[in-house]
């Protein structure tokens, strides 16, 4: 069987299909927790306005930003693949936590960027380290973390 390699609109969209699979379950099997798919600005073709993140997540007594990311490189996502970085921050800054949820295709496994690691800068760093983090061998392991 061939595999075909994928459109720049469609990176990304396997690991962001696996994270709400997860997102749906956990929806319906927990009443404190909700989510909310934001509306993709890339796939209105700019007819509306960029988006903080791909998912808005509230798991009792907390709310989140949820961005989902996919890299072939095993060690540093650039800053370039997070466009929003600065709204992040600003909703961070104003009590919204934000995780950025990275989907390493080369070694096939998940790594979380959590607030501390995305804004100890005052300016976002050219690239963040994805060496020496934990990692998990799926995004529901991932996420079971983040939200248990």
């Amino acid at each position: 069987m061939a595999t075909s390699r994928s459109s720049p609109a469609d990176r990304g969209k396997s690991a962001e299909a696996q994270v709400q699979k997860w997102l749906e379950a956990k929806s319906a099997s927990c009443l404190e927790f909700a989510y909310h798919r934001y509306p993709d600005s890339r796939s209105a073709r700019g007819v509306i306005a960029s988006q903080p993140a791909d998912f808005e997540v509230a798991h009792h007594p907390f709310a989140y930003n949820l961005e989902v990311k996919e890299t072939a490189n095993a060690h540093r996502l650039p800053r370039s693949k997070i466009s929003q970085w600065a709204t992040l921050r600003k909703f961070h800054i104003a009590g919204k936590q934000a995780y950025v949820l990275v989907h390493r295709t080369a070694s096939n496994d998940w790594v979380i960027l959590d607030g501390a690691a995305l804004f100890n800068h005052e300016e976002a760093p050219a690239s963040f380290p994805l060496s020496n983090r934990p990692w998990f061998p799926s995004a529901a392991a991932a996420l079971e973390s983040i939200f248990p």
